[in-house]
């Protein structure tokens, strides 16, 4: 078959179409619904993400209205984006457009990207502008000395995207080892252009001097546990990211990077250093805690451009993708039919990155509660919850209409944005209806208020005669002590 580039655009628009039935058809997460709900309280920034995936969502919310297509259209326009920058590196690396519709083929064979095409989250946007920084990398290398521009945007983009993404500047190794790239550094266009990169992140700067630096800390000092040296994290790590490129695949990709970097062309070795900069640094934290496999996202990406360059055998890219469409089809098929699971087995608990979660906590009963929580609140009264996926998801399913508040009684380390949304006098001397599946808390709520009182009964949301969840009502009179709790403002 001939690729041409009207063949790839089509593939291109087919597979956004698919991206966007995708975000219809699926219920968003938790996560999801804290995004969208930061998007109802424009900042500079957040506690834990900087926001350009935030902002995004605003003019999608406000065509879309508060759907789940409205808060997935960012990752999907992202996916296009991807798609539309493997053209113009691929050619840049000596492929066409045959490359760069295998590449994108080849992503939809992971589950990585497969997932993550439709999924609102800052790492797609990420990897769109590392794609794009690694671009303007080896046109650098090239000769393209008005290549700074671009890659010094892609850089300040990207970090708006997700602090990470300045791991692209692993690219510069390379570029700086070639003698024609390093006589630019006689010109004022990268120096230039990096100030172009700099005035680009100026919004989380903004919002730290704001708050004292609390967003720069999290990153750098709180989320970090500090543990033990051992490899068990790092086996967790490198076994997760062969199952999200799929392990015939992922084995591929690193025999190709390895001939990559072998390679005498400064354009491949700076695509196989951007490709190992998140593997490597992610890969040394895990000696010490465990991390998240979609962080080494982008050299999965940049993995199956290799691959598509190099050649790659058909039954690796059949076992590839067979592999890939069974994870694919099997999380979607658990989403989807959670409820009906859910009838023939009790709410297990699943280990997953240290913490106990119950199986169908996230997935099974949250329309049931949103609405069960709408009929018990009074007039005047706020909702409040310990889980911020909870909080978030409830406003999210109420169409907005629930005032929703997260208390931080317990741990985590994500989704404390909305500690910074209301300072403490929009807070103080409300009455709450606390909900929760803690019944335990009430110790910690009753000296934060006047009066803490269990409301009954408890709601019990169950499937085929198991109880799959146990939700619990507490009416609290006039808070008294909201510092740490509710706000992180000062009064």
């Amino acid at each position: 078959m001939t690729w041409t580039a009207r063949r790839y655009g089509m593939l291109l628009a087919g597979a956004t179409v698919l991206h966007a039935l995708l975000a219809v058809a699926l219920p968003i997460s938790g996560d999801e619904a804290y995004y969208w709900d930061c998007s109802r309280h424009l900042d500079w920034a957040t506690f834990d993400q900087p926001s350009l995936v935030i902002w995004a969502m605003i003019p999608s919310r406000a065509l879309l209205g508060e759907t789940a297509l409205a808060v997935r259209a960012p990752a999907i326009a992202a996916s296009l984006l991807i798609g539309v920058l493997l053209l113009p590196l691929i050619r840049r690396l000596g492929g066409g457009t045959r490359e760069a519709a295998v590449t994108y083929l080849l992503l939809h064979a992971t589950p990585l990207f497969f997932l993550g095409s439709f999924y609102a989250s800052t790492d797609t946007a990420m990897i769109a502008a590392m794609l794009g920084g690694t671009w303007a990398a080896v046109a650098i290398v090239q000769g393209e000395r008005r290549a700074w521009w671009g890659f010094g945007v892609a850089v300040g983009i990207g970090f708006l995207a997700k602090f990470p993404a300045v791991l692209v500047l692993a690219g510069l190794v390379p570029v700086l080892a070639s003698r024609e790239a390093r006589r630019d550094l006689r010109t004022p266009t990268p120096y230039l252009a990096a100030l172009l990169s700099i005035a680009v992140t100026a919004p989380v700067w903004i919002w730290a001097v704001q708050h004292n630096c609390d967003n720069l800390a999290f990153q750098l000092r709180d989320r970090h546990d500090g543990g033990t040296l051992g490899i068990k994290h790092v086996l967790e790590f490198v076994l997760s990211n062969l199952a999200l490129a799929t392990p015939t695949l992922g084995v591929a990709m690193a025999v190709a990077w390895w001939r990559w970097i072998r390679h005498g062309d400064p354009a491949r070795r700076v695509v196989a250093a951007v490709m190992l900069a998140p593997v490597l640094l992610f890969g040394l934290v895990s000696l010490r805690e465990q991390v998240a496999s979609h962080w080494a996202a982008p050299a999965i990406v940049l993995g199956c451009v290799l691959l598509a360059l190099d050649g790659v055998g058909r039954k690796v890219v059949v076992a590839g993708a067979a592999f890939g469409l069974t994870v694919c089809l099997g999380a979607i098929a658990f989403v989807v039919l959670a409820d009906h699971l859910a009838t023939w087995t009790a709410a297990p608990t699943l280990h997953l990155y240290e913490k106990e979660a119950t199986v169908f906590g996230s997935l099974v009963g949250h329309e049931e509660i949103t609405r069960e929580i709408e009929r018990r609140l009074r007039p005047g009264e706020l909702v409040a919850s310990e889980s911020y996926t909870a909080v978030h998801l409830h406003a999210f399913l109420s169409g907005g209409r629930l005032p929703t508040r997260l208390a931080k009684l317990t741990g985590g380390k994500h989704g404390f944005a909305s500690l910074y949304w209301y300072p403490p006098g929009e807070v103080t001397g409300k009455d709450y209806l606390f909900v929760t599946e803690k019944p335990q808390l009430a110790a910690r709520i009753a000296p934060l208020f006047e009066r803490v009182e269990e409301e009954a009964p408890e709601m019990l949301v169950t499937r085929g005669g198991a109880v799959v969840r146990r939700v619990h009502f507490f009416r609290c009179t006039k808070l008294r002590r909201p510092e740490g709790v509710f706000t992180r403002l000062d009064p």
